[in-house]
């Protein structure tokens, strides 16, 4: 028997659940839509899906773990993600246990799973200062300080796209004004554009339309600003950026490169800090997930 991890991880429009081996290998995976009209509608196919990935062929699992879109409390094993309103202050570890039956579930956020999965497997190993970040309908970031995965006391350490870094700036989903996600989310640099995603920015830009371009050029100049703080607070030596922005990364990745070196000038740090793209694509915070169901407690942060 393989063992392996429950691994759900929780993202702005749909929730994924798998099992993930120790090697990080997906064994099953379901994708549940979060665009749903009730809590009991998203309560029900989630729970289906548990089910069915824990009844795989061949598997015992040993441990569970969460990465949810944020804020999370991970003392309470509670969740609120902005883009799920069904879900506020709600108890996902809890649920997953009651279904599930498994006693051992960890929550963390969905960009911290990203940074984890690709710190033990991906673009960061190697790290020991290290910034994951997942830059799509909204921007989360996660940590590895000084070698080892650091969620913080409330389990949100890292959380960049929430940072503040333009004085009474655009209004933010979350209510305060000039957070980095603002501008930099795929959901903003589309708005900015005037389009309903960013998709069609990125195809614009390689047109080279100006409007799109230029969209485009706000939002990775207000990432780079949150990175160069991060860079500042953390003296981190990585950066990995993933998330559903990077798959126009031939016209954003290039962009945001240009305005993280030339913020990076100005901050004259000793040692280089790799910025670098994520490597284990769709599957990176699915994997993190799972993969921190494996941590022994006694070497939880």
């Amino acid at each position: 028997m393989k063992q392996a991890s429950l691994a759900i991880d929780v993202g702005a429009t749909k929730v994924a659940v798998g099992l993930i081996a120790r090697d990080g290998q997906v064994l099953a995976r379901i994708d549940v839509s979060s665009k749903v009209d009730s809590i009991q509608e998203l309560n029900g196919s989630l729970a289906a899906a548990i089910t069915s990935v824990m009844a795989t062929d061949g598997v015992v699992v040993v441990g569970a773990g969460i990465g949810s879109a944020g804020p999370i409390d991970n003392a309470k094993g509670t969740i609120n993600p902005v883009n799920i309103a069904a879900w506020v202050d709600f108890s996902l570890v809890d649920f997953v246990k009651d279904v599930s039956g498994l006693a051992d579930v960890r929550i963390i956020g969905d960009a911290s799973a990203l940074a984890y999965a690709e710190f033990v497997l991906g673009a960061g190993r190697g790290a020991t200062n290290l910034l994951g970040i997942v830059v799509s309908t909204g921007i989360g970031g996660g940590v590895v300080l000084n070698g080892a995965f650091h969620v913080g006391r409330t389990g949100n350490a890292g959380y960049i796209g929430h940072a503040v870094v333009v004085q009474n700036g655009a209004l933010c989903a979350c209510g305060q004004r000039g957070c980095v996600e603002a501008y930099a989310s795929g959901t903003n640099m589309a708005k900015d554009f005037g389009a309903d995603k960013f998709e069609d920015v990125a195809d614009a830009a390689r047109s080279g339309d100006a409007r799109a371009l230029a969209a485009i050029e706000k939002g990775a100049a207000v990432l780079a600003l949150g990175l160069l703080s991060a860079v500042a607070l953390m003296d981190l030596d990585t950066i990995v950026v993933g998330g559903g922005v990077m798959s126009a990364d031939d016209v954003h990745w290039p962009i945001l490169v240009k305005h993280f070196e030339k913020e990076m000038k100005n901050l004259n740090f000793p040692g280089k800090v790799e910025l670098k793209k994520a490597t284990l694509g769709k599957d990176s915070g699915l994997v993190g997930a799972g993969l921190v169901g494996f941590i022994p407690r006694e070497e939880r942060a």
